[in-house]
């Protein structure tokens, strides 16, 4: 097999931010830079047959004195990859030279990679960051002398596409979160990822019962056992004990969960979910992001403990701990039996 050197350039409009998300440290050779409209490579891409920016993109664009701009991701990188040998009366196709599968490959392991910052980006702060499309731009040449040029666009919506909350971060908060993203390691992501999803896919939803649903499955995947009885109380306690340590707290959250699981059920049983305000959905969602910050430090500590630990386990540990503080808040009169 020969190898070949392969020069990428990924790019792409970061939605829904200010000029703050300039500081964050993305990691894994990526930067975030403003660029203008003018100066985009991809303006063809983002636009329709009058020139226009498309939908997903007109709440994105930000104006100063030079013109429109936005916010956009960017990395240049260099990888491997092999092509076959060329032997006497061996025939090569286009899509032999073009290795594709490898490119695509490459492409896949990036996109895995942002799939998990920008998912940290949601579990730090609310704002609806994210992205439409990521371009892909492989160079190589085969032989030593076939130059071949190959694009990718990865079409991945990964915010709510009517949601307007914009992504900011202040002074502290670039810090915070420049500490939390470089702090979460793949294998406690990984532990958790599914979870994680079922809120990304809450936030994506553009529809709020939906939301408000899938909300709270992501908690009933962190915080009850498989084919737990009584699921309102239990989880109603655990998310109270879990997130509060003061008394008036504690009862609070314990009365707004239960109320919250039955909005849920009225929406997903009875296909009645107009109960549910845009307050509650957003209360909802913080909730759950506080939970799943705590279970990434619950994973990160598992794993120091035993490096192959499971979720599994983890989740085991973590009901049977939360279990008895909500026993120890029911014996102080806290919560109702």
């Amino acid at each position: 097999m020969n190898v070949t050197k392969v020069n990428v350039t990924i790019d792409g409009i970061i939605l829904h931010c200010d000029n703050s998300v300039a500081n964050i440290n993305l990691g894994n050779g990526y930067r975030i830079e403003k660029k203008y409209f003018s100066d985009l490579p991809y303006k063809n891409k983002i636009t329709d047959g009058e020139g226009k920016l498309t939908i997903n993109y007109l709440g994105s664009q930000m104006k100063d004195e030079k013109g429109i701009y936005f916010m956009c991701l960017h990395k240049e990188d260099d990888y491997e990859i092999r092509f076959p040998e060329v032997k006497s009366g061996m025939a090569l196709t286009n899509d032999d030279l073009m290795c594709e599968q490898q490119l695509s490959e490459y492409k896949q392991k990036e996109m895995n990679y942002l799939h998990k910052v920008f998912s940290l980006l949601h579990l730090f702060k609310k704002g609806n960051i994210g992205f439409a499309q990521l371009f892909f731009v492989h160079k190589f040449t085969v032989f030593g002398f076939i130059s071949q040029n190959m694009k990718q666009t990865d079409n991945s919506i990964s915010k709510n596409v009517i949601e307007d909350t914009l992504f900011s971060l202040s002074i502290s908060e670039i810090a915070e979160c420049n500490t939390f993203l470089s702090s979460v390691s793949t294998q406690e992501f990984n532990l958790i990822k599914d979870n994680i999803n079922e809120f990304i896919w809450g936030l994506e939803q553009s529809d709020v019962s939906t939301g408000f649903e899938q909300y709270t499955t992501a908690l009933e995947m962190t915080l009850l056992a498989k084919g737990e009885r009584g699921k309102k109380e239990a989880l109603s306690k655990r998310v109270a004990v879990l997130l509060e340590s003061d008394t008036q707290k504690i009862q609070d959250l314990y009365n707004k969960m239960k109320d919250f699981y039955r909005y849920r059920s009225e929406s997903l049983h009875e296909g009645n979910g107009q109960n549910i305000t845009v307050s509650e959905l957003k209360d909802l969602e913080e909730i759950v992001r506080r939970v799943l910050v705590k279970y990434l430090e619950f994973c990160k500590v598992a794993i120091q403990t035993a490096p192959t630990v499971t979720w599994d386990t983890i989740k085991r540990d973590k009901i049977s701990d939360l279990k008895n503080s909500v026993s120890t808040v029911i014996s102080s009169g806290i919560l109702p039996a």
